[in-house]
């Protein structure tokens, strides 16, 4: 490296830090060069990234924990500290899924899961962290999904900030800054019981943001951290949309924002986005090209569907006002302010995310245009792209239950937390008791919200607790139960217990070895839930001339049976015709 000129040498250097990460993502989610040898192949890949990437940049200063950053993490960690105290009461039914992913890969699974199982377009980064957090003396899986979550929630959390400090200084970094870590009761439960990926797509998504204002303004094209920069947001990005598809709107905020900057060498920076973006999605090509590429076949649109959408426009749009947007301001089913104004109140959380952005463009409107004129688009056009690139692209695609647990619209809470900081910082310079009442009101609104939430985690672990014990006690090992049930306690168990949720009635995936191993070595067991009768199912255990034993303390639980019972001969003591079978969705 030292024999070529320096300028080519670190070009040399930044392009093998991507050729290296491309090596290990295959590797590791391609078993390359053998499964066996993967993970040391990645391992060695990794290494000769980060040396690549050093020599290309060179001395980094380290970063300084401003006040503000310390007030919004120390706030931020006593908020979530229920759940992680009680993990069993966050991460028990959905969560599971991820904790399969951590309990596969410390069993030597290889090459990685790159999805997680019956969901070929929700990546595996929570789990690849939980088995790291395992690994480094953790034990209760659910518990090590939860410090996953939470790293990845203080992520979104400080990217966030910094794109608001860039904007409006350090008054709006900690406006920002607040309203994410006392947060509403919604964004703070899906950040942290491990349902679907959209943490991770708020992390991966909102630090690519923040990486991106020097490349708008000042940054010397041709420099390598600039170019570095770049394929950074690309990874970034590429990785956020291997987690989960709605990472999109980051991307076409990113894209959109690059595409307004025309200044002479912009045109460079293009390759370096593009290869850094390849290298973040090279899980997902590995797996489809093993797959058929059947998440193309999930994710293609689908002509008459995009009419139907246009069509029922109005409708997504007034469900999103009246619906979506209240529960993400906080203000969810049951809040406690409700009774005493239910109507104003959710009429007030539906304009938020409005209002705050039509005061942030109040502010910083004529700024932006400018900045577009010049050819060196503001920072501040980031927020606004992502808020609306968010509904552009949940309008296009979703419909039904989506509006009512608005997740695929999570993205636009980082959005409209910079828009409230910047706002609020200027609110600040202007009159600051007013700028204290605002603050107090909107996290007032937040933490009465989710407070209720963060109560029951402990009551819901010892629930969890007392189905274990019972079922360890009877010795059970295999059985069946509802998705309520057996996803927990498969999980809690680190699978010595593996109930099979085709008893039902909830919908749900369940992976092939589980189902087959209940119906190879069981089951020991049928276990209920605590709104089942028990009558009924023991009436039909009757009919078939099978003896039991029952307890019925925590939840009905049939064991000891004097013949291997299929779940299809029991399948209808519900009055059922049989188990379900559909997929669960997140």
């Amino acid at each position: 490296m030292s024999a070529l000129p320096r300028g080519r040498g670190r070009i040399a250097a930044e392009a093998g830090a991507l050729v290296l990460l491309a090596v290990a993502s295959l590797a590791w989610f391609g078993g390359f060069p053998t499964p066996r040898l993967c993970g040391l192949a990645a391992l060695v890949a990794v290494a000769g990234a980060l040396a690549c990437g050093a020599l290309a940049i060179g001395r980094l200063d380290p970063p300084r924990l401003s006040v503000e950053t310390a007030v919004v993490l120390v706030a931020a960690l006593a908020y979530r500290l229920p759940a992680v105290l009680h993990p069993w009461g966050w991460v028990n039914t959905d969560g599971a899924y991820g904790a399969f992913v951590a309990l596969h890969l410390l069993d030597g699974a290889r090459p990685a899961p790159v999805f997680t199982e019956g969901a070929s377009y929700q990546g595996t980064l929570k789990g690849h962290l939980a088995a790291l957090f395992s690994l480094l003396g953790g034990g209760d899986l659910s518990r090590m999904l939860v410090l996953a979550s939470l790293v990845l929630d203080l992520v979104f959390i400080l990217a966030t900030m910094a794109l608001a400090r860039r904007i409006g200084g350090r008054a709006a970094a900690l406006a920002a800054g607040l309203y994410l870590a006392l947060g509403p009761k919604f964004l703070t439960v899906f950040s942290l019981n491990s349902v679907g990926q959209y943490v991770d797509v708020l992390a991966l998504g909102s630090l690519a943001l923040a990486l991106l204002p020097p490349l708008l303004e000042d940054e010397d094209d041709a420099s390598p951290r600039a170019r570095l920069r770049t394929a950074a947001v690309g990874l970034l990005l590429g990785a956020a949309f291997w987690q989960q598809p709605v990472a999109v709107c980051y991307a076409l905020a990113a894209v959109a924002a690059l595409a307004l900057r025309r200044v002479p060498g912009t045109a460079r920076l293009w390759p370096w986005l593009v290869a850094g973006g390849m290298v973040g999605v090279l899980p997902v090509l590995i797996w489809n090209a093993r797959h058929g590429w059947a998440t193309g076949a999930l994710l293609a649109p689908d002509g008459s569907g995009l009419r139907g959408q246009v069509f029922a426009l109005p409708e997504l749009v007034r469900r999103t006002v009246d619906t979506s947007l209240p529960v993400l301001a906080g203000v969810s089913p049951g809040h406690p302010w409700l009774p005493a104004g239910g109507g104003a109140l959710r009429v007030a959380a539906a304009l938020l995310v409005p209002a705050a952005l039509a005061a942030f463009l109040a502010l910083r409107g004529r700024a932006i245009a400018a900045s577009i004129r010049a050819g060196r688009p503001a920072p501040d056009i980031l927020p606004v792209l992502v808020l609306f690139a968010c509904l552009a692209v949940v309008w296009a695609t979703a419909a039904g239950a989506v509006y009512s647990r608005p997740r695929y619209l999570l993205p636009l809470m980082g959005a409209t937390a910079v828009h409230i900081g910047v706002v609020w910082g200027r609110l600040w310079t202007k009159t600051r008791a007013a700028a204290v009442v605002v603050i107090a009101v909107l996290l007032a609104l937040n933490v009465s919200g989710t407070m209720s939430r963060l109560r029951d985690g402990g009551p819901t672990s010892d629930y969890y607790r007392s189905v274990l014990r019972s079922l360890e006690a009877k010795g059970i090992r295999t059985g069946y139960a509802d998705f309520s049930l057996a996803a927990p306690i498969t999980m809690f168990s680190r699978e010595r217990i593996l109930l099979s949720c085709r008893l039902g009635p909830t919908p749900a995936y369940e992976p092939e070895e589980h189902t087959s191993r209940v119906a190879r070595d069981g089951p020991d067991a049928y276990v209920l839930r605590p709104d089942d009768d028990p009558e009924r199912f023991a009436g039909t255990l009757r009919s078939l001339g099978v003896g039991y034993k029952l307890d019925l303390d925590p939840v009905p639980v049939f064991y000891d049976l004097s013949r291997k019972v299929r779940v299809e001969e029991v399948s209808g003591f519900r009055g059922d015709e049989a188990a379900p079978s559909a997929a669960r969705e997140e």
